[in-house]
């Protein structure tokens, strides 16, 4: 089977859902797996409780959906946006594709300049920075310190450094502000 899944690798706030949104326009034969669009339609929030059951039930959710995608024959083209939080989750995941079906796996690692994840960060429905908790309390909202979207930048590509021996087909650079790519 000539199944391929592009796996959106980056931080939150770098443009992964905006340039998946473009992907999907400009190629409406590509299909999404989101695990954070099964998080808000089951939970409401990307930001649930760890110990409520709402990150193992996405995480399930995404696996059935993938395998139903990767079995229904060949050529489907899947856009994965999942967490993978390091070079063994990631090691992990792509095996788990392959088993499923998958004949390539190839990462979409998002370059996005850290003055753009700053604003796009802020903008997350559900997000406010600490210092709007007393305005903005009992409203629903995860808060943040200031410095929340500097801190994951510095350490999300520290984690995705060897992001090009971890076992991906392609490894392709997205800046998600440039043009689409052609995948």
């Amino acid at each position: 089977m000539d199944n391929k899944v592009y796996l959106l690798v980056g931080q939150r706030g770098s443009g992964k859902n905006f340039y998946a949104e473009k992907l999907l326009s400009h190629q409406p034969d590509l299909m999404l797996i989101s695990r954070d669009a099964i998080l808000v339609e089951r939970f409401g929030s990307t930001d649930t409780c760890p110990y409520g059951g709402a990150q193992h039930f996405a995480v399930e959710e995404t696996k059935r959906l993938l395998k139903e995608a990767l079995s229904v024959g060949k050529g489907s083209r899947i856009i994965l946006d999942y967490w993978t939080e390091d070079s063994r989750s990631r090691g992990s995941l792509i095996r788990y594709l392959r088993q499923s079906g998958a004949s390539q796996v190839n990462a979409l690692y998002f370059i996005t300049s850290l003055d753009l994840v700053n604003e796009w960060f802020w903008k997350k429905p559900g997000i406010a920075k600490m210092s709007q908790m007393r305005t903005l309390q009992d409203q629903g909202f995860t808060f943040f310190s200031e410095d929340a979207p500097v801190r994951d930048y510095a350490a999300f590509h520290e984690l995705a450094a060897n992001i090009d021996s971890d076992g991906f087909d392609t490894v392709t650079r997205i800046n998600p502000v440039e043009s689409v790519i052609r995948i």
